[in-house]
């Protein structure tokens, strides 16, 4: 259908026919089309709604979070929608159960406790303060607005109250504190005795026939690589660059000016009385305006803080709130303190957090440079500005022309645009476009290949765009036998070098089974042994595969027990284990005993608080659309 689509839609009646599309979407909405009345919800948990546009922006959030960690590496495939809706989907319904469970209990986040949050994120501060241009710059490079990044935090704020508050009620048992001790502070005896594959490999043969049976029984080991070469178009911001007028920088330059007396940021200081059960409006504003008079006849605004704020964010560092370009506080808030004089202190002021009297730190806005210091800057970013759109429009036509064509060369024609020619590129190369992850997967795409297609056109940078067509493609290919002979020798020879090493391991093993020592066995077979004696877990002297394989091992009965290992690199290790001594409280000191405690209670708060959720996931009614 596809095909048929790129084939017949054309020029004029293809834009034509996308306009009567877009019309009702953007009246109507897609419901317009279909006869719908109303947007169905992702799902339902106990009656309240999930909806699309909520799963959608998670779909979002999780997209944005797997390009923040991997970047250009990341497999196209992880940023499908139907791949990452189910997990997301889940996210949002655990959430909401948490949520109404929190709300069931009365926990909230006070608009107070939000800001003083905010305030104190390291990600928000500058030079050990909150500062309002780097609150904005981060939730800008996140894509998040401010009202969207405070309903985030408030319900992550909301569901860690109802976390601690499940795990402030878990308590460790006098015996389940001795079974983690026992288990932590768990001591073992044990020898080992390792058989290095190495030496074996010195005498090892490999015969002309075990090389080509090996080669014909695993040809799919010994493939080429798939490679490609390809035509490509590519745009830069650079290609549409204009030269800028010296009347264009003054202007600009101006306009700076103009907009750096506008970001006024003001630093806050406060001190908060909330209104509660146990103390009135009346009460609050009558002890606020009994601090006002003390802090006018001289007393120190930031000791009244520390004495009497109810922000214990702020009131700790007398009541100092950082800086704030207008819109991080309340409006009332905001609108008092930019009445404030530098160092003067406010009338009271309510909102919703309660009483405030606000102190006006400091103001301050940005530094302008001149004009000559700042020309190379303005004329980059105005040359960049201009660029922009006519990069933008070209590559909205350059979409609409690779659509329809059958190469690139049209498309190419019709913007004034160079096609360019790859060089042959495997499927392991890195360089040039294939640095894209994305545009590497098209090129490895069978169907576009197939069909002769052009693949979209890719976003490299905001700022560089590409469009490639496969011209040709090679499929992997069994490689000669003489290329991979040598491969196939070192295979062999590390498998019959491993299985040599295997069958001295068993005979160790049962040596020291019949009740050989191991300190004997290993001088008759001219071996490496080693002695552990009280040995930890923890013990980083031990090789940690050998180590885990003493602390797996059964508490021996009568004779020390044994088992075999292989280790990472093929070689095996012949363990023999003597003896177990659990741990016990008596032989810990206050500091290990608190930590075990401490160990043992945050374990059983973990499985106190999963019990907790499980039983609002199975009692709840969750419907999934």
């Amino acid at each position: 259908m596809l095909q048929n689509i790129r084939n017949n839609i054309q020029g004029a009646a293809a834009k034509f026919i996308i306009a009567l599309i877009i019309v009702p979407f953007a009246l109507f909405g897609i419901d317009s089309l279909f006869g719908g009345s109303g947007q169905v919800p992702a799902a339902v948990v106990n009656g309240e709604k999930i909806s699309e546009a909520e799963l959608q922006q998670a779909i979002s959030l999780q997209k944005r979070r797997l390009l923040g960690m991997m970047g250009d590496q990341i497999d196209p495939a992880m940023l499908d929608d139907a791949i990452l809706r189910k997990p997301a989907l889940t996210t949002l319904i655990k959430q909401q159960l948490l949520l109404q469970a929190a709300a069931e209990t009365g926990i909230e986040i006070s608009t107070a406790q939000l800001h003083t949050t905010i305030a104190a994120m390291p990600q928000f501060q500058e030079d050990g303060r909150f500062s309002q241009a780097r609150y904005e710059q981060v939730l800008r490079a996140q894509g998040y607005s401010g009202a969207f990044f405070k309903q985030l935090l408030r319900s992550d704020l909301t569901i860690q109250q109802l976390s601690s508050a499940v795990a402030g009620s878990a308590f460790v048992a006098g015996p389940e504190l001795s079974r983690a001790i026992g288990l932590l502070h768990e001591m073992r005896d044990y020898h080992f005795i390792t058989i290095a594959q190495a030496p074996y490999r010195d005498s090892v043969k490999v015969s002309d026939e075990e090389v080509e049976s090996y080669y014909q029984e695993n040809a799919q080991k010994f493939l080429s690589e798939a490679a490609v070469r390809y035509s490509y178009i590519e745009v830069s911001e650079e290609d549409f660059f204009e030269p800028v007028s010296e009347d264009q920088v003054v202007a600009e330059y101006q306009r700076l000016v103009s907009a750096s007396n506008d970001q006024v940021e003001r630093e806050a200081a406060h001190i908060l009385v909330e209104v509660t059960d146990d103390m009135s409006r009346e009460d609050a504003l009558a002890k606020l305006e009994g601090i006002r008079q003390v802090i006018l006849g001289g007393a120190d605004f930031a000791e009244q803080a520390r004495q009497y704020s109810a922000d214990a964010g702020s009131a700790a560092d007398g009541g100092a709130l950082g800086f704030t370009a207008g819109e991080s506080f309340p409006a009332e808030f905001e609108e008092a303190l930019a009445a404030l004089g530098d160092g003067e202190v406010s009338q009271v002021v309510e909102t919703e957090a309660g009483l405030h009297l606000i102190k006006l730190l400091s103001v301050r806005q940005p530094d302008v440079p001149s004009i000559d210091s700042a020309r190379l800057e303005i004329t980059e970013r105005l040359r960049r500005q201009q660029a922009m759109p006519r990069l933008i429009g070209a590559v909205e036509d350059l979409r609409d022309l690779v659509f329809n064509a059958e190469n690139l060369t049209m498309p190419a024609k019709e913007l004034g645009l160079e096609v360019k020619q790859s060089e042959w590129q495997k499927q392991s190369d890195e360089s040039g476009l294939f640095a894209h992850a994305a545009l590497k997967a098209a090129a490895f795409n069978g169907e576009l290949r197939s069909q002769g297609l052009n693949s979209e056109v890719f976003e490299l940078t905001p700022e560089r765009f590409a469009v490639i067509h496969v011209e040709e493609h090679k499929a992997p290919q069994t490689l000669p036998l003489a290329e991979v002979r040598a491969a196939i020798v070192a295979d062999i020879e590390q498998s019959k070098a491993e299985l040599a090493a295997a069958e001295k391991a068993a005979v160790v093993q049962a040596e020291l089974s019949s009740g050989r020592r191991a300190e004997e066995v290993a001088k008759a077979e001219q071996l490496t042994w080693n002695a552990v004696a009280a040995g930890k877990r923890s013990d980083i002297a031990v090789d940690a595969q050998i180590r885990n394989r003493a602390f797996a091992m059964a508490r021996p009965e009568v004779k020390p027990s044994t088992s075999v290992l292989r280790l990472n690199n093929g070689d095996r290790v012949v363990v023999q284990l003597l003896d177990v001594n659990y741990g016990s409280q008596s032989g810990l000191d206050v500091a290990q005993y608190k930590e075990a405690e401490s160990s043992s209670y945050r374990s059983r708060s973990s499985q106190d608080f999963s019990a907790y959720f499980n039983g609002l996931w199975k009692d709840a009614k969750i419907k999934i659309n």
